[in-house]
C-alpha cells in the first residue's frame, strides 16, 4: 500500500472493430535505462571533425573545380551482346583482334635479340677498307724513301726592303679605295634590305599566323583530352600502355554465339567482372596496380632504380 504506484499506458491491441477503433489494453510504462548503465565500449566513437585551414579549404575547392569527370561503368560495345548485330559483332571482334596483334608484336620485339651480328655487306666493306689502308700506307712509305734519297733543296726567303714614299702613298690610296668600296657595298645592301622589308614583314606575319593556329589546335586537343572522362576506353588504353599484360577484350566468337537463337544458356561466358572493375578503378586513379617485376636485387644487393620501366622497350616501337 505504501509503495510507489506503477504508471499504466493504453496500448492498442488486436484488430480494429467495425467502428474503426482498436481494442485497448493497459500496460505498465517501461522507464528507459539510465545512461550510466550502458557500457561505454559499445558507444560509437564521436571524434570532433578536424578543422581545416584556409589553405586546405582553398586546395580542396581547386581540386573539386578541376577534377576530371569519371565514368564508373562504361557501356559495353553493342557487339559484345549475347545476340548482337552482325556488323557490330564484327567491329567488336576487330577491336579484340587489334589488341591481340599488338600483344604479339610486342612479344616478338621483346624476344628478338638486340643485334644479329654484322651483315656480309658490312664485313666486305671493313675487309676492303683494311686492304686499301695497307696499300696507301705502303705507297706513302715508298714516297718518303724516295724523298729522303733525293737531294735536299733549300729555298731562300728574300727579305723585303724599305718602301719608298711613292709606294707608301700608293698603298694608302689603295686602302682608301677599298674602304670606300666596302662602305658603298654596305650602303647598297642596307637599301636593298629596306626595299625587301615588306617581304620579310609578310613572312613574319605568315609565321605568326601559323604558330597561332597551331597553338589553338593544341589547346583544343588539350581541352578535349581533359574533358574526356576517366574510365572510358579502358581496354584500348591498357593495350597501348602495356600490350603484353593487357587483358583480352571479352567478346564471343561467331561459333560461340550458339545456333543463332540468341539464348543465354548457349553462350560461352567471357571475361571477368573482377578484372573489369579492377581495370576501371585503375583508370580512374582510385587504386594502383602492383608491379609484377618485384624487387630488383642482383647478387644480394638492391639494384638502383633506373628511369623507365625495365622490360617495356617494345613500347618505343
Amino acid at each position: 500500500k505504501g509503495g510507489k504506484r506503477t504508471k499504466m499506458v493504453a496500448v492498442p491491441v488486436g484488430k480494429p472493430a467495425m467502428g474503426g477503433t482498436n481494442p485497448v489494453a493497459l500496460v505498465p510504462k517501461q522507464t528507459p535505462l539510465p545512461a550510466s548503465s550502458i557500457d561505454s565500449a559499445f558507444d560509437a566513437p564521436t571524434q570532433p571533425a578536424p578543422k581545416l585551414s584556409n589553405k586546405q579549404l582553398k586546395a580542396r575547392r581547386y581540386a573539386q573545380a578541376n577534377a576530371k569527370p569519371q565514368l564508373a561503368v562504361e557501356i559495353a560495345h553493342p557487339g559484345q551482346s549475347y545476340h548482337p548485330d552482325r556488323e557490330q559483332h564484327q567491329d567488336a571482334i576487330g577491336e579484340a583482334l587489334s589488341i591481340e596483334i599488338r600483344r604479339n608484336e610486342a612479344e616478338e620485339y621483346k624476344s628478338k635479340p638486340i643485334s644479329e651480328g654484322m651483315s656480309d655487306f658490312t664485313k666486305e666493306f671493313i675487309v676492303g677498307s683494311d686492304d686499301e689502308e695497307e696499300e696507301e700506307s705502303s705507297d706513302e712509305e715508298e714516297e718518303e724513301e724516295e724523298e729522303s734519297a733525293g737531294a735536299v733543296t733549300m729555298e731562300l726567303i728574300k727579305k723585303k726592303g724599305k718602301l719608298t714614299k711613292a709606294q707608301r702613298n700608293k698603298q694608302k690610296r689603295v686602302k682608301a679605295e677599298e674602304t670606300a668600296l666596302k662602305e658603298r657595298r654596305a650602303k647598297k645592301q642596307f637599301m636593298h634590305q629596306l626595299n625587301e622589308a615588306h617581304i620579310h614583314n609578310k613572312a613574319v606575319k605568315k609565321t605568326e599566323k601559323e604558330q597561332a593556329e597551331r597553338q589553338l589546335e593544341l589547346t583544343k586537343l588539350r581541352n578535349e583530352k581533359r574533358a574526356q572522362p576517366l574510365g572510358k576506353g579502358v581496354w584500348e588504353t591498357i593495350s597501348q600502355k602495356d600490350p603484353i599484360r593487357a587483358p583480352s577484350l571479352p567478346v564471343a566468337l561467331t561459333d560461340e554465339l550458339g545456333s543463332g537463337n540468341g539464348g543465354l544458356r548457349t553462350v560461352t561466358p567471357k571475361g571477368s567482372l573482377v578484372t573489369d572493375r579492377l581495370e576501371s578503378m585503375v583508370s580512374r586513379n582510385m587504386i594502383q596496380k602492383r608491379k609484377a617485376d618485384g624487387r630488383r636485387i642482383v647478387q644480394g644487393k638492391r639494384r638502383p632504380k633506373v628511369k623507365g620501366a625495365q622490360g617495356t622497350e617494345y613500347l618505343l616501337m
